[in-house]
């Protein structure tokens, strides 16, 4: 059985066309908002409180919140909590920004 020489499978693997891309839900991507402009959102009655979107993440995913992000996909504001449960897993919860509802946990 023959085999190619290492240097020949990387040259052929720079020349091979990159995978695809595949969108899991939602096919927008997402982009996450600056503090200033999440204090803007909540503000201006956009989005709810931080502290309501923890809430409801913890809620949907019990754990403690370790991080939350006000985030925009397309035209809507979704918050993206991560929560760590007490079996060290870590749960990601997204949340439209308007009404609190889950939208996914992962």
């Amino acid at each position: 059985m023959s085999t190619m020489p290492f240097e020949t499978v990387i040259a052929l693997s720079l020349l091979a066309p990159p995978l695809p891309i595949v969108m899991i839900d939602n096919p927008e991507p997402i982009a996450c908002l600056s503090a200033d402009e999440t204090r803007d959102a909540v503000a201006d009655g956009r989005v709810i409180q931080p502290a309501q979107a923890s809430r409801h993440a913890r809620q949907a995913a019990p754990g403690e919140v370790v991080r939350i992000r006000l985030c925009r996909q397309g035209d809507d504001y979704v918050y993206v909590v991560t929560t760590l449960k007490r079996d060290g897993r870590v749960a990601r919860v997204t949340l439209e920004g308007q009404s609190g509802k889950v939208g996914t946990i992962r």
